[in-house]
């Protein structure tokens, strides 16, 4: 299976500099993914509380929004059809921002496909399909419109046999608070790259990060290279976690609509200046595919993004491309 860090491959950086200034990183693993955070700076004593800072916050985003184990989520899936569930405030605002991003795709990116997500394992071994009229079951509680929030008394409210899973969503917002931890401990320059998700801060010893954007299936080829500062790339990708099964591909970007992985793209690449909302947007254009999502990202300011479609057909915004004003 392919890594999806790999897609985002950063340029090899010196460790420092003539005027002095150090790069100090780490590299662990956290909400499923490897996490691989970068700072520069003149003292490596604070940089490297820095980055202890930053890991520990991404672990705690992870605590607080995982579906794999204990968590304030799992509790408010245990309570669906039970009424409003106070849930910490932090949560209530994701899940309020995460449907607004279902609205505005049209729900492509929607968090009750966990509802019929839970009826997929990409880990068995052999994999197995699973059954039809299950996936058809559960679409029935497949709906973002049917989750209400109330961020004023930090509740969110789901219907009976609804579950919601904010993979789409959460990685992308841990990204977000782990760059915000990096601010407040003074740091100027720096990087975070949880899996794919990456949020750039200032420069790389003068220049700005330098990001390679692999092909999908090809990984020898590189499909564009983007330059970038104070802005987020995010890929995500059918190659994240598969089986495949009679020849055919199954993966883990579900399309809510279907119950079945999505279709539209292989990949796909968001730029854009969150990464929580890269992150959700990325997935809603694996679902809706290379010409209409190329709409909604050319409809949307600040935003760009580079699309591979099921034939390996690469489709890229304008501003990509240089031809936006």
């Amino acid at each position: 299976m392919l890594s999806l860090l790999a897609s985002l491959a950063l340029v090899a950086l010196p460790a420092q500099d003539a005027d002095g200034l150090v790069m100090r990183e780490v590299v662990t693993h956290v909400m499923g993914t490897s996490l691989e955070v970068r700072v520069l700076g003149h003292d490596a004593d604070e940089l490297d509380a820095a980055l202890a800072a930053a890991v520990t916050e991404m672990e705690r985003v992870e605590d607080l929004m995982t579906d794999w184990r204990p968590s304030p989520l799992t509790r408010l899936n245990a309570e669906a059809g039970n009424g409003p569930q106070v849930v910490p405030a932090e949560l209530a605002r994701l899940v309020a921002r995460a449907l607004q991003i279902g609205e505005l795709t049209g729900g492509a990116f929607d968090i009750t496909y966990a509802g019929a997500g839970k009826l997929w394992d990409f880990k068995r071994d052999p994999p197995l399909l699973p059954d039809a009229a299950r996936i058809a079951a559960a679409l029935a509680v497949v709906d973002y419109r049917t989750v209400h929030v109330d961020l004023d008394a930090n509740t969110v409210e789901l219907p009976a046999g609804a579950r919601i899973g904010l993979g789409g969503i959460a990685k992308g917002y841990g990204v977000d608070r782990a760059m915000q931890v990096l601010l407040d401990h003074g740091v100027k320059h720096g990087m975070v790259n949880a899996g794919g998700d990456l949020k750039a801060l200032g420069k790389r010893f003068g220049k700005p990060w330098e990001i390679a954007i692999r092909h999908p299936r090809d990984r020898e080829h590189v499909v564009a290279s983007l330059p970038v500062a104070n802005t987020c790339v995010v890929t995500s990708g059918d190659y994240e976690r598969f089986f495949e099964y009679e020849g055919k591909r199954y993966h883990h970007i579900l399309d809510p609509r279907t119950g079945y992985p999505s279709t539209g793209c292989m990949s796909t690449t968001v730029v854009a200046p969150d990464a929580a909302f890269a992150d959700a947007l990325a997935t809603a254009l694996c679902v809706i595919g290379s010409e209409a999502g190329m709409e909604l990202v050319e409809s949307l300011d600040r935003v760009e993004a580079l699309l591979v479609d099921l034939d390996g057909n690469v489709t890229v915004s304008s501003g990509l491309r240089g031809d936006k004003r």
